[in-house]
């Protein structure tokens, strides 16, 4: 089962409630800048998404700074209580005697999701953090059918590494926006995992059956809240063989 993503808009989806998450530009004491983002909102946010585009004057030529944070698809994430902020790093360029070249300015474009699924803020960019929950999904279900399929026929480790491998660069590509690379930390660490199984006397199982129900376990929970998370993704994604 794979999820195929399509461009659907959630439109329908956005409500005009921008001012429940505020995003600033600051400067710290050492003068280094970062985005604090603030859920003004009666409820948690659980997921939300910053845009800032780079300085017009830079001679960088970067693309615009994207910052992800999403409680469905992020492990170590966290939501934002109301009333709470969060604070985000934002990268600069050092000249000689430590002098700070921005590389990023105002105006900061957000988008939110709260915990009880309405969203707020950018329409445009709320689209594209969904869509990023569906290409999570897709490799969440595309991870759970190899390691199954692994798991069933006995594949070799150098082979399945190879394989995950594989699916690690087909999303690694310049050319992709950051929501269509996200399954590639999930296989990179699925990939360490295996590389890091203690060796098995010959002739044994690989891979180990225990890997496999635990893996699998793991990856039917995620699956799971993704498929729970609000707004339903059906409004971005349909379910396909």
């Amino acid at each position: 089962m794979r999820t195929v993503v399509s461009v659907a808009s959630v439109l329908a989806c956005v409500l005009s409630l921008d001012a429940q998450i505020t995003a600033t530009l600051n400067r710290l004491p050492d003068g280094l800048p970062e985005i604090r983002i603030r859920n003004n909102s009666a409820a948690g946010l659980a997921a939300f998404v910053l845009r800032v585009n780079p300085v017009v004057q830079s001679d960088a030529h970067l693309a615009p700074l994207m910052v992800y944070v999403d409680t469905a698809v992020d492990a170590t994430a966290m939501p934002l209580a109301p009333n709470q902020e969060r604070r985000v790093p934002v990268p600069v360029r050092f000249r000689p005697g430590r002098h700070v070249e921005d590389l990023f300015e105002p105006p900061i474009v957000s988008a939110g999701i709260l915990a009880d699924g309405t969203t707020v803020g950018d329409a445009a960019l709320l689209t594209r953090l969904v869509l990023r929950r569906s290409n999570m999904l897709q490799a969440v279900e595309m991870a759970l059918e190899t390691l199954s399929d692994a798991g069933r026929h006995n594949v070799p480790r150098g082979e399945l590494i190879a394989q995950f491998r594989k699916m690690a660069d087909s999303v690694s590509h310049w050319y992709l926006p950051p929501e269509q690379q996200v399954g590639r930390d999930l296989y990179q660490s699925i990939i360490g995992k295996l590389m890091n199984l203690p060796e098995e006397p010959v002739g044994s199982p690989f891979p180990p059956s225990t890997f496999v129900a635990e893996e699998t376990a793991i990856l039917n929970r995620q699956r799971v809240t993704l498929l729970e998370s609000q707004p339903s993704l059906a409004d971005a994604a349909f379910v396909g063989r």
